[in-house]
C-alpha cells in the first residue's frame, strides 16, 4: 500500500492469537481501554464467527420451514384429490363391485394409486434436492477448498418414511369411502 501512496498508510486492522486458557474477553476490553485514544475497537473473532453462523442457521431453518409447509400443502392436495376422485368415479367403483370386486380390493386399488403418486412425487423431490446440494457444495468448493459433501441419509429416510405415511393417512379416509360403496347404488348415480 506504501507504494501506492506518497505516503505510509497505516494498519487499520490487528488480530491476536492468544494462548490457551486465556479469556479473549478480557483481553479485548483491557486492549481497549488501553488503547482508549487511538479509538481501538477489540472484537473477539470466535465471537463473530459465531454470529454470522447464527445468521445463516436461522436463514436455513426458515427454507426449511418453507420446505416443511409445501411438503404439508401437497399431502393435503393428494387427500383432496382422492377424495374428488371417489366422488367421480363413482360409477365405475360401481361397475367394478358388480363384477365381483371386494371391498378390500377396491379400498387397495384407491391406496395403490395414491402411493404411486405419493412416491413419484418423493422419488423426484430426493433426486432433485441432492442434485441441486451436489451442485451448490461444488460452487462453494471455490470459496472453501476443505468442503465435503455428506449425505444425511437418517434425516432423508425420516422425511421420506413421514412424507409417506401422511399421504397413506389423507388418502386412507377416501379409499375405504370407495370400498363402501354398493355397486346397485352407485349404478343409480350420475
Amino acid at each position: 500500500m506504501d507504494s501506492l501512496f506518497s505516503q505510509p498508510v497505516p494498519p487499520l486492522a490487528y488480530m491476536f492469537q492468544l494462548k490457551d486458557g486465556v479469556d479473549a474477553e478480557t483481553i479485548a476490553r483491557a486492549l481497549e481501554v488501553t488503547f482508549v485514544k487511538h479509538g481501538m475497537q477489540a472484537e473477539v473473532m470466535a465471537d463473530e464467527i459465531r454470529e454470522n453462523a447464527s445468521a445463516s442457521v436461522m436463514i436455513n431453518n426458515l427454507l426449511q420451514g418453507f420446505m416443511g409447509l409445501g411438503l404439508l400443502v401437497g399431502i393435503a392436495a393428494l387427500g383432496v384429490v382422492a377424495a374428488r376422485s371417489v366422488v367421480e368415479r363413482r360409477k365405475q367403483i360401481g361397475v367394478l363391485r358388480a363384477l365381483g370386486f371386494q371391498k378390500s380390493m377396491v379400498q387397495f386399488s384407491f391406496l395403490l394409486e395414491s402411493s404411486f403418486v405419493a412416491l413419484l412425487g418423493i422419488g423426484l423431490g430426493v433426486a432433485l434436492g441432492a442434485g441441486l446440494s451436489v451442485q451448490i457444495i461444488g460452487a462453494m468448493k471455490e470459496y472453501f477448498a476443505s468442503i465435503t459433501y455428506q449425505v444425511p441419509w437418517i434425516n432423508i429416510m425420516a422425511v421420506v418414511i413421514i412424507a409417506y405415511g401422511a399421504s397413506l393417512l389423507t388418502t386412507y379416509l377416501p379409499a375405504r369411502q370407495a370400498a363402501k360403496i354398493y355397486p346397485a347404488e352407485a349404478l343409480r348415480f350420475e
